[in-house]
């Protein structure tokens, strides 16, 4: 047992000393860092020669390696550390100190390109505090994951912009990050660079688009159809909060008006970069949900409650400023009942064009917002309406879409023909007048006494009327259309297997 503890403490003392020569700049002009041991805040090696350069020059420490650090009951607990399974925020934790010259910093933790085992899926966490000592120490930021979890091209490395006051004493704790009894420990290289300066004056919220025109149908996640050119965003970074935020409101938000303060605003975390949004569509309601979705980018804000987290809600704007992006409406699609439909012919005269098609549909988005004038049509002519009139004999063909693209399409064929004769001898039927502003007068003569039903259509096939007659030969009888907005509709007759048509003309 003193063998292995003996053992150990020679290996430890080995890897302090490995720390401290390989803990040197890239730029071989830099001075080597003094040894210390980086264990513990107490005795933090400086790296202040690090941030030195001009602004745009990437400095990278030497290799440091966590593996055998602990951590220090006195260690502070990090804000945005979010360890799980129980376990403590900190466990094997490495400490830095430095002052600047005052100005912006992006640090983050890299692969080192050294050899040596990358620490566990890159997976650090970093905090930076100030104070004149080890035991005065207040956070000023603080970071888990620099990346998106879901971007499968990144690892899980921390990093952070941090605003530098000149001379001020820093101190940087970087710690690997613990689930369980697992804690992510190997090696790593810090990478520095000192960052121009954006104001609030160059504010911008960029471009961006959401596929399939916003709607996004039951189980889909917004982060597949997001999309956006993130060099088209501009976020200040004079002051330290700052970032930018992806808003949803029910409502467009007012020129002039701070999103935060809409009742029931939802938004992401604000971010320094750019990030995609994790939100899966698992709504329950039958109908759908609409929302209006916009970029806000923020410079200079506060926290409202210093406790809760910077979303648009909790930020005070007023010593600050904010930039709105365009606003996409964002559905959120039910489930849909499937496309159904029927196109109806009118035969022609023959030499003439005076044939019709008129199509009956159900299912989809429109049927489940009631507004059937949503169905998207793409005829064999080219034309994209409703329904096809002028028609000479022939064959039409119809794809019918659902503006979400939630449900496939479907395809319907009508054949408009020429009646070589009557067809139902001693059975028809007029509409007067026509056109017409509040009713009509059907009068109907059937060959024999029949069960008749009467529907009254628009050019959709929605039915504004149905009537049923039992066992009548002649029939005259008002249709009332008070409640028809003006345009074109079709009383429909069907007795038996005997249906007609005819156009008429709401005008007033």
């Amino acid at each position: 047992m003193m063998k292995n503890t003996l053992l150990l403490a020679i290996h430890y003392s080995l890897l302090t000393i490995h720390y401290s020569l390989l803990a040197c700049p890239v730029n071989a002009a830099l001075p080597l860092l003094a040894l210390s041991n980086p264990d513990n805040c107490g005795t933090a090696p400086d790296i202040s020669a690090f941030f030195n350069a001009p602004v745009g020059v990437v400095q990278m420490s030497g290799t440091y390696d966590n593996t055998l650090a602990t951590s220090d009951p006195d260690d502070p607990a990090p804000g945005c550390f979010a360890e799980t399974g129980g376990v403590a925020p900190v466990n094997n934790s490495l400490w830095f100190t430095f002052t600047t010259n005052g100005g912006l910093f992006h640090l983050e933790t890299i692969p080192c390109n050294t050899g040596g085992q990358y620490i566990s899926g890159g997976d650090t966490q970093m905090a930076v505090f100030q104070g004149p000592d080890c035991h005065s120490l207040t956070q000023v930021s603080c970071n888990e994951d620099l990346y998106a979890d879901s971007d499968p091209a990144t690892d899980y490395r921390a990093g952070l912009n941090l605003f530098t006051v000149a001379g001020q004493t820093y101190y940087l704790l970087i710690d690997g990050f613990a689930s369980g009894t697992t804690v992510a420990s190997g090696q790593f290289c810090i990478q520095i660079e000192r960052v121009a300066t954006i104001s609030c004056a160059q504010a911008a919220a960029g471009n961006y688009e959401i596929e399939n025109n916003g709607f996004l149908c039951k189980g889909q996640n917004l982060l597949n159809a997001l999309s956006f050119d993130a060099a088209s965003f501009v976020i200040p970074n004079e002051q330290a909060l700052s970032g930018m935020s992806w808003a949803l409101t029910n409502q467009p938000i007012p020129s002039g008006m701070w999103p935060g303060s809409i009742p029931g605003i939802i938004s992401t975390t604000l971010s320094t970069q750019v990030l995609p949004v994790n939100l899966q569509n698992n709504i329950t309601s039958s109908e759908p949900m609409v929302f209006y979705f916009t970029p806000v980018v923020v410079g200079g804000a506060t926290l409202i409650n210093s406790e809760a987290p910077a979303k648009l809600p909790n930020l005070d704007i007023s010593s600050g400023c904010y930039a709105l992006g365009a606003t996409q409406v964002l559905t959120l699609v039910p489930v849909l009942e499937p496309l159904q439909g029927q196109a109806i012919a009118i035969p022609a005269t023959a030499g003439q064009q005076n044939g019709a098609v008129t199509l009956v549909l159900n299912g989809g988005y429109p049927a489940t917002v009631a507004n059937p004038a949503l169905y998207q049509f793409e005829w064999s002519t080219g034309a994209t309406t409703a329904s096809l009139n002028n028609l000479s004999a022939g064959v039409y063909t119809v794809v019918v879409s659902d503006p979400s693209a939630c449900v496939s399409s479907i395809m319907l064929t009508a054949d408009v023909v020429v009646p070589s004769k009557e067809p139902y001898e001693g059975w028809d039927f007029q509409i007067s007048p026509n056109p017409a502003a509040d009713k009509v007068l059907l009068n109907l003569q059937l060959p024999e006494a029949k069960d008749v039903e009467i529907r009254l259509l628009d050019i959709y096939g929605q039915v504004w009327q149905h009537l049923e007659e039992n066992n009548i030969q002649h029939l005259e009888r008002a249709i009332y259309l008070d409640k028809c907005p003006q345009g074109l509709y079709f009383v429909q007759v069907k007795s038996g297997e005997r249906v007609g048509l005819k156009k008429i003309l709401v005008q007033r």
